[in-house]
């Protein structure tokens, strides 16, 4: 698992060896990277360290993943499981200004920041506040977390009807948890579908394997708040439901008040059953599979994507979309079926991949995606006419695609996505700072050139 996180701040100057002095303020739990790197390198061809050092600066001097920017120089750092990339980076910027004379032109100016990225697990920000004190006494800067706004995302789907994705309750994660149990989802679907049900047929709604969890599953459901238990009185004489009570004291209360069934016996004479009803809050998770919504959308925000770059359940130029989300840049387009995912639910979905071009299209399923979805999938990458489709890498086996089957590999699913996202994210950052730990062959040569014989 790997989430990132990028921080940035602008400074007037960037100080003579800032980043040697700033590994040499560190404690040493943080061991650099590109310094030593760049040491060995001058060891292995036997040149002084200081005499590659002291080549033309722009021989370090590496254009970034940004064409308007250039990293001058860079180091990474690494302490315990967090891996830290600082880059200094320069770029030109025109801005309009008035000459004496009170006429606006463009003055190009200089803009220096200093760019923290930090990838791990999970990002320690006790790490992140210990080092970013350190930078601050080096430059005199506050870094700033980089949030983008996500483009992408209102690009392709600007707010459709529902508006922005919400927080979920409590409750409603808590209820999703209990659903996402195929057997309790089973039993819980059939005491709505039979408007109650008696706990006596309880076993016959849920699989072979799993009755002995009976009671276990029925208090996971009622604890959730998605059924409740009740009373149900059978007349003896005609072996059919006359009434239905919360509880029995309201059962004795009516022979109190001297209710009686209509064969002319008291209620409390009569055969009472307990059964099991959903709740309201149960038909709201059930109703449009809204429990599959709500674990997908907590499982994202566990993993660090922020609310505002998640929408969830819209409707975009009459396309039905569960989810699509922007992770670091990427959009993510999801599909959440509460059943196998089907060829007829292929051709919807790829109607939807076309529409949006995500960036990684991902179809997540309670059962299984089948085998001719999978072919189809597979053949319209090889056809070469819906190839623009996809994702240029092969995630899921079936170009691009990114598959999470079962309730059980939701985070597992989950984690890989937003993980995966993460290192093409961060890559450019790594892959910028490791230029500077190998010289170009010319600064080499010329070190070379200079040895003393």
């Amino acid at each position: 698992m790997l989430t990132m996180i990028s921080k940035s701040g602008e400074v007037d100057r960037h100080p003579k060896d800032a980043l040697l002095k700033l590994a040499e303020s560190l404690s040493d739990e943080y061991q650099p990277v590109v310094g030593p790197l760049a040491s060995r390198q001058a060891e292995l061809f036997g040149i002084q360290a200081k005499r590659l050092q002291g080549t033309p600066s722009d021989v370090f001097r590496r254009p970034s993943y940004q064409s308007d920017e250039a990293v001058v120089s860079a180091e990474i750092f690494t302490k315990g499981d967090t891996l830290i990339v600082i880059r200094l980076v320069e770029y030109g910027r025109q801005r309009p200004v008035r000459n004496e004379e009170g006429k606006l032109e463009r003055r190009e100016e200089v803009i220096r920041l200093v760019a923290v990225s930090y990838a791990a697990p999970k990002i320690d920000k006790e790490v992140t506040a210990e080092f970013e004190l350190h930078v601050k006494k080096i430059w005199g800067v506050e870094l700033r977390e980089r949030v983008t706004s996500p483009r992408k995302l209102e690009e392709n789907a600007p707010l459709g009807r529902g508006g922005k994705a919400e927080v979920a309750s409590v409750e409603d994660v808590r209820g999703a948890k209990a659903l996402s149990d195929k057997s309790s989802r089973a039993l819980a679907v059939s005491i709505k579908s039979s408007r109650g049900l008696l706990l006596s047929d309880a076993p016959k709604q849920i699989p072979p394997k799993d009755k002995g969890r009976l009671n276990e599953i029925v208090r996971s459901l009622i604890e959730a708040g998605i059924v409740e238990t009740e009373i149900v009185v059978i007349c003896s004489s005609t072996s059919s439901q006359v009434n239905k009570i919360p509880s029995v004291e309201v059962l004795q209360e009516m022979d109190r008040r001297n209710v009686r069934c209509s064969c002319g016996n008291y209620l409390s004479a009569e055969r009472a059953e307990e059964a099991l009803n959903i709740t309201e809050h149960g038909k709201f998770m059930l109703d449009g599979s809204r429990w599959l919504s709500v674990l997908v959308l907590q499982g994202l925000i566990d993993l660090g994507v922020p609310i505002e770059n998640i929408r969830m359940e819209q409707e975009y130029a009459g396309e039905e979309v569960d989810c699509m989300a922007e992770i670091y840049g990427k959009l993510v387009l999801f599909e959440l079926k509460d059943k196998q995912f089907n060829l007829g639910n292929a051709y919807s979905f790829g109607a939807k991949v076309g529409i949006f071009r995500p960036d990684y299209p991902v179809i997540v399923t309670t059962e299984k995606v089948g085998s001719d979805a999978r072919r189809h999938f597979m053949q319209s990458a090889q056809s070469g006419k819906r190839r623009m489709y996809y994702s240029k890498s092969d995630r899921s086996g079936a170009e691009g695609m990114v598959f999470i089957e079962g309730m059980g590999n939701l985070q597992e699913g989950l984690e890989g996505l937003v993980s995966s996202i993460a290192i093409e994210a961060f890559s450019p950052h790594v892959q910028s700072a490791l230029s500077f730990s190998m010289a170009s062959p010319g600064a080499i040569l010329s070190a070379w050139a200079g040895k003393e014989r």
